[in-house]
């Protein structure tokens, strides 16, 4: 018996082995395709009409009315952008300005189903999603989670929500909103400009005439009207908690660096810019981290933020370190929110009290 479950746990190994593999080439595969190359391959250019076609009641910006203000922040593409850094420093601007703030989300790579489920710090993320962990450790406030995003809203309302920010969801059509941000990464821009398969559209470009307000990370792409973003390293944090070194410390260091994001590339040239040897290791998005997954790094370790709340919960050996980035909100961004909020009768809180 001892033989045949090893033999089995063999083989469930070499399969998830196989499985990450694959979805490894499937992405560099697709981004070659999206970001390199302007005309992408016949089949691929005919599957892009057939989603165009069967979508097209998707390309609309939704029109109903929600109960409190719902601000969207999503992007027309594929994975990655840098979202959900933006929701938390969303989060982190509204509450210091005395909003009752919650964060709704699809939860993905978590494997709830049902009703709106409340996520909190230190919650397994393969239950509820790591995004979704790492917005509820990073802010405190209520995360709600759920397939279909009105549930998750509706909870948030219960809740005593008066202001929901929805990461991802542009093109949830279900979910009800009341400003809508869409987020460009300056460096990949909307890559060829094609609808999926054939490029990383999920929705056409004439879409951002639709939203209130684009922002664009970093520098790059300048031909919409848009915001300025800017995310810059703060510092190295230790995954167990414990006193972090200076950056300083590891320029010239050779790193084993982690991560299961959609950009990997940006994270990895972070990382040289700070003067690293980097080793790379790069899973795909949202991967769901095994003890072996690491077992023959010699470290130190740097991972992301969204790799470390799966990490943590391993109880590694390894000396493992997270990189922390911060984003700096436009002053025009969080003004024309506030200008927003007081439109649906949300005053500040230090203007209440004028």
């Amino acid at each position: 018996m001892a033989c045949i479950a090893t033999s089995t746990d063999c083989n469930c190994m070499m399969g998830k082995a196989i499985e990450v593999m694959l979805r490894a080439a499937l992405e560099r595969h697709f981004n070659r395709i999206w970001y390199q190359r302007p005309q992408p391959p016949l089949i691929y250019r005919w599957l892009s009409a057939v989603y165009a076609g069967l979508g097209r009641s998707r390309f609309r910006r939704p029109l109903a009315r929600p109960p409190v203000p719902v601000i969207v922040v999503g992007n027309l593409t594929v994975g990655g952008g840098g979202k959900t850094p933006l929701i938390m420093a969303l989060c982190r601007q509204l509450s210091a300005r005395g909003h009752a703030v919650a964060v709704v989300s699809r939860g993905y790579g978590g494997r709830h189903r049902g009703q709106a489920l409340s996520v909190s710090a230190g919650m397994d993320p393969a239950l509820c999603g790591d995004e979704a962990v790492m917005i509820a450790e990073s802010t405190g406030l209520p995360v709600w989670v759920c397939r279909r995003r009105s549930r998750a809203l509706q909870a948030a309302v219960d809740g005593g929500a008066q202001v929901v920010l929805s990461d991802d969801g542009l093109q949830h059509a279900a979910l009800p909103r009341s400003f809508e941000i869409c987020l460009i990464d300056g460096k990949r821009g909307l890559g060829n400009g094609w609808l999926l398969p054939a490029g990383p559209l999920r929705q056409p470009s004439e879409r951002l005439d639709l939203v209130d307000r684009v922002l664009v990370k970093g520098d790059g792409r300048s031909d919409v009207e848009a915001l300025r973003l800017y995310q810059r390293v703060v510092g190295v944090a230790r995954l167990d908690g414990g006193v972090a070194s200076p950056l300083q410390d590891w320029h010239g260091q050779a790193v084993d660096a982690v991560c299961g994001i959609a950009n990997p590339k940006a994270f990895l040239d972070s990382l040289r810019e700070l003067g690293m040897t980097v080793r790379a290791h790069v899973f795909p998005d949202h991967h769901p981290y095994r003890r072996a997954d690491l077992a023959n790094l010699s470290g130190p370790v740097i991972t992301t933020a969204k790799d470390a709340v799966k990490l943590r919960r391993l109880d590694l050996e390894l000396s493992i370190h997270v990189l922390e980035v911060e984003l700096t909100l436009p002053p025009a961004l969080t003004d024309e929110i506030e200008r927003h909020l007081a439109d649906w009768g949300l005053a500040r809180e230090d203007e209440q009290h004028d």
